[in-house]
């Protein structure tokens, strides 16, 4: 038995030395990611990539490091995207009734948008991301949104479910809605539900400042791992942590692209130069994954004004986070860099045997349900 169980171990040595040697590089999104640094004169950054299974990168570069926490913009519309999608899983709330029916006070043809349009950029509001009501630190976010009912219209004609026009406050609304039918407050719902199941201990909705007027679009912030955490659950079907975040079917719906064919009334400079047309899904930016042939899962990603990039590939089920702090509006230009990043990573994980010998340290290894 000794000398069976040592010829085992030999040969697994073997296999494991092995396999080793055919390790995939990520030198190229390395280097791209230092460039763009460079070329935004940018103290620092951070990369994270990985698998429903473990990490197969993570880089700090500069003055980031582990502990590096900053504002998000609107990559924090995923990760309320997934709150509004767990009420509903778990019969919470609907998607498609009309706002009236959980807050009377939108009236006409307000009343009859829906939070699936409102987390789609398609309820007749839009353009609308610096709005003074959705950062007025003063208020509370029920405050803040009994104002949109009385005084906010519709704009420009615009019409619930009519065209796409991104923006932030009817994800401001939709907030509201998850406070009331989850029976808590915006950031309490989350950092239970989501984050304390999930082991995040970073993020939050106090980017700029103490409020329990939570821009629910554009102020949380977050480390590199902690996000890494949220979209590895998302790759792994609604599984992180060993815990059962959302169902596989209510992952499956935030990557349903809710634009269609309708008008593209306002979308932001720069963010969608890889996707003609627009394509949007619940929270997020759809894509398609590199090198994907028609039909393939897409690619899910939120990419906030000041840089962050969060991703989920679900052609090949792993995510990753970009991350920097650049000035509002870097996105535009940094965008290019992260497609290059994109590119390299597929070609990286396709020629090498990364699932084998990259994990290097497993945040998260979960069951896979589903």
């Amino acid at each position: 038995m000794a000398k069976l169980l040592t010829a085992f171990v030999a040969a697994l040595a073997a296999h494991i030395s092995g396999s080793a040697a055919q390790t995939c590089s990520f030198a190229p999104v390395e280097a791209r990611f230092t460039q763009l640094l460079a070329d935004a004169q940018l103290p620092g950054g951070a990369v994270l990539i990985g698998s429903p299974s473990g990490i197969y990168l993570e880089r700090y570069f500069g003055s980031y490091n582990a502990a590096t926490r900053i504002p998000i913009a609107s990559a924090s519309k995923l990760l309320s995207g997934v709150r509004l999608m767990q009420l509903a899983d778990r019969a919470q709330l609907n998607l498609d009734a009309p706002l009236a029916s959980y807050l009377p006070q939108f009236t006409g043809l307000k009343g009859t948008m829906t939070v699936r349009q409102m987390f789609s950029h398609t309820s007749g509001y839009g353009n609308d991301s610096g709005d003074p009501v959705v950062f007025d630190r003063s208020i509370t976010l029920a405050q803040a949104v009994d104002t949109i009912a009385a005084s906010y219209p519709l704009q420009n004609g615009w019409i619930p479910g009519g065209q796409f026009a991104y923006g932030g406050v009817s994800m401001h609304i939709a907030g509201r809605v998850a406070e009331l039918e989850g029976n808590s407050d915006w950031q309490s719902g989350w950092l239970s539900q989501i984050a304390a199941p999930l082991g995040i201990t970073t993020i939050n909705w106090q980017a700029f400042g103490a409020t329990l007027n939570y821009s629910i679009a554009g102020s949380a912030q977050s480390n590199l791992r902690d996000y890494g955490r949220l979209l590895q659950m998302l790759a792994n079907r609604g599984v992180g942590n060993g815990r059962r975040i959302l169902s596989a079917a209510a992952v499956a719906e935030m990557t349903l692209d809710n634009v269609g064919s309708l008008p593209i009334a306002y979308a932001p400079p720069g963010v969608n130069v890889a996707n003609t047309p627009v394509k949007y899904g619940f929270g997020g930016w759809l894509q398609p994954s590199v090198n994907a042939p028609a039909g393939a899962p897409p690619l899910l990603h939120s990419l906030g004004a000041f840089g962050y990039f969060p991703w989920v590939d679900f052609r090949r089920n792993i995510f990753g986070v970009f991350m920097i702090r650049g000035t509002a509006g870097i996105n535009s230009t940094a965008l290019p860099a992260y497609l290059d990043m994109l590119s390299a990573v597929e070609t990286a994980i396709s020629a090498g045997n990364c699932l084998q010998s990259e994990i290097t340290d497993p945040i998260l290894v979960d069951t896979f349900e589903g």
